[in-house]
Order: C-alpha cells, then sequence, then structure tokens
C-alpha cells in the first residue's frame, strides 16, 4: 500500500522518492505520534491531491491503516463499553458507546453516538455478534488504536457466523490482556510487554495537541470531524528513546500517563513556550530509569518497533534484586 502511495506521488508532483519520505517523516514528527507512518503517507498524498484507495470486501483488520475511507469489514463484537453521557457545546445532550470488533488478525475500536447507541440498548446488536462495517473511516486515536468513524454513510449490521472468527473470550484475551512479559529490547516484538530502560533520548515537539472533549480525536484547528467547532482539550504527548543496554526502542506516553511522567500538567505546560516546555520536560525525563509496560508495533515503513506505554514506575532498587533472585532460584533449580 505505501509503495502505492509512494509510486503515485512520485508520479503526480514529480519528486524523488527520498524527498517524499522526508515529507512523510516531517508529516509524522509534526504530529508527534497521533498518527503512524502509514497515516502520514496518506495524508501527504491528500496534500497532493491524491485520491486515496478504497478498501476491498473481506479487508483483515491488520491491514487497515489510519486515512482509509470507504472500508468494509467484518468481525465478532468481543467488548462493548458502558453508554457515556455528556453535554454538547449548545447544550443539548448526546451519547457515545463504544465497540470492539476482530477478525482475528487485529481490532477496532467503533465508537457509536446518539442515535446509533439504540442499536445497543436495543440489543439489534450485541456481545458475541458477528457483524459487517460498511463505508467506514479509519483513522487512529490518541492511544494509538485504529478505529472506524461510520459518519453519515456508515452502517453496521448483524450477519450469519460464517466465518468462523474466534470466540470473544478468545479475543480479549487476545487483544485486551494487561499482562505483560518483562522482555530485554533485543528480544522484543510486537505485543504486550514490559521493559526496563533508561530514558536516553526526549524529542522535541510541541508536546500538546488540540482534541476533541467528547470523543478525544486530534484536531485541525478547533473543528473535529465528528463533532465540528469544539473548545478543545490540551493533551500531552511524549515522545522518548528507551535503552537497556541490549537495544533501544521509541516510546511514547499519552495524556494521563504523559503527565504522571513528566511530573507537570497540560494546562501547566501551555503556559510555557516551546524551548521552555523542552527544557522542563527534558530535566524531568533524561536519565530515568523506569519499568514501562505497552503495546509494542510494528512501524512499516520504517521497518522498526515503537512502544505505545500505558503504565510506567520508576525502578525500585530492592523490588528489581527479589525479582532477579528469585530468577536465578528458578534457573538453579532447573
Amino acid at each position: 500500500m505505501i509503495d502505492e502511495i509512494l509510486e503515485k506521488i512520485e508520479k503526480k508532483a514529480n519528486l524523488p522518492k527520498a524527498e517524499i519520505l522526508e515529507k512523510i517523516d516531517q508529516k509524522y514528527v509534526e504530529l508527534d505520534g497521533l498518527i503512524t507512518r502509514e497515516g502520514a503517507a496518506y495524508l501527504v498524498a491528500r496534500d497532493f491531491g491524491i485520491d486515496l484507495p478504497t478498501a476491498v470486501k473481506r479487508l483483515q483488520m491488520k491491514n487497515v491503516i489510519p486515512g482509509m475511507k470507504n472500508i468494509n469489514v467484518s468481525g465478532r463484537i468481543f467488548r462493548i463499553s458502558s453508554v457515556n453521557d455528556f453535554v454538547k457545546m449548545d447544550g443539548t445532550k448526546g451519547k457515545v458507546v463504544n465497540l470492539f470488533l476482530s477478525d482475528g488478525t487485529g481490532f477496532l475500536r467503533i465508537p457509536l453516538w446518539n442515535e446509533q447507541v439504540d442499536m445497543i440498548t436495543n440489543e439489534t446488536v450485541k456481545l458475541g455478534d458477528t457483524v459487517q462495517i460498511t463505508n467506514g473511516m479509519s483513522r487512529e486515536n490518541i492511544f494509538g488504536d485504529v478505529e472506524i468513524s461510520l459518519g453519515k454513510f456508515g452502517g453496521i449490521r448483524q450477519i450469519e457466523d460464517t466465518f468462523e472468527f474466534p470466540s470473544e473470550t478468545d479475543l480479549s484475551k487476545r487483544f485486551l490482556s494487561i499482562s505483560s512479559e518483562r522482555v530485554l529490547l533485543k528480544d522484543i516484538i510486537p505485543g504486550n510487554f514490559e521493559i526496563k530502560g533508561t530514558i536516553a533520548n526526549v524529542f522535541k515537539g510541541n508536546f500538546l495537541f488540540n482534541t476533541c472533549p467528547i470523543c478525544s480525536s486530534s484536531l485541525e484547528g478547533n473543528k473535529c470531524s465528528e463533532h465540528g467547532i469544539v473548545d478543545p482539550n490540551h493533551a500531552l504527548v511524549l515522545s522518548c528513546i528507551a535503552d537497556d543496554d541490549t537495544g533501544d526502542i521509541r516510546t511514547v506516553f499519552f495524556r494521563d500517563l504523559a503527565e504522571k511522567l513528566s511530573n507537570m500538567s497540560s494546562q501547566e505546560l501551555s503556559l510555557l513556550e516551546p524551548e521552555e516546555r523542552y527544557e522542563k520536560i527534558s530535566g524531568n525525563l533524561l536519565g530515568r530509569e523506569l519499568v514501562i509496560s505497552g503495546k509494542v508495533r510494528k512501524n512499516k515503513m520504517f521497518d522498526r518497533l515503537e512502544m505505545m506505554a500505558n503504565d510506567f514506575k520508576d525502578i525500585n532498587v530492592l523490588e528489581e534484586s527479589n525479582k532477579l533472585a528469585d530468577e536465578i532460584e528458578l534457573r538453579v533449580g532447573m
């Protein structure tokens, strides 16, 4: 898919591949991890007026990336969040519920808004059902997961279970399990893992991004693609390099976790100039020894792994010593 986009940009813009890759990298850095490299490629293609390719029937979820449209996918509902009520900018009430859908190759989050929520409360679709999503649009949420927006023209319907998708229990264990195995960075692969390492670098950037107060998606100006003009929230995103002497990995911290790590709130940082933000944040982070747990995923364009952190703690020397002693005892016992 990326090669096709690069080829189209080369032909239309008459630019060398190296320069196009640089533009994609700039777009990715500009959004500081809020989208994938593939998503950045789609945005660069759009800048040159290139139509995005549409998805095909029986598209596997592992191949859905941010920026795609007219998506048709099928899978099993393996989780349904509680319905969240909120008050809109105009004072009217709204509601939202999130479906988690998987075909076994990956999973997608599908937010349903307002009248769409009735499909859940009326049990038109329910936990364990096999459903088809039609005419969806993909985007990456601030937590690094791909979600599908149905918008005005998308739909969801129950279908016969002819694909033999895994059960909702198996899918929940596979994609929502919070247990993480401790690994060395030289051995890390895509999945949920825990690492122990030192913050060796903090990437410069704006650090703060405007997000929709309702759905938490990134905004263009103050406009949400789903909810129009909103009073934005500030979201803190920190991109670092964690190193454990066997290797290193780009690690991204979002929102509350980023504030906890930096020991500063988004509001406090919004009062500072970008350079001062960097000095404060890097001063609090560089050299910190941490145990970090999160989701590791492959950056296909640059052929490297990245971690989306979901928790961390400063290294406790006594705790780590006891853990090492237990491991040695286990090996000796073997």
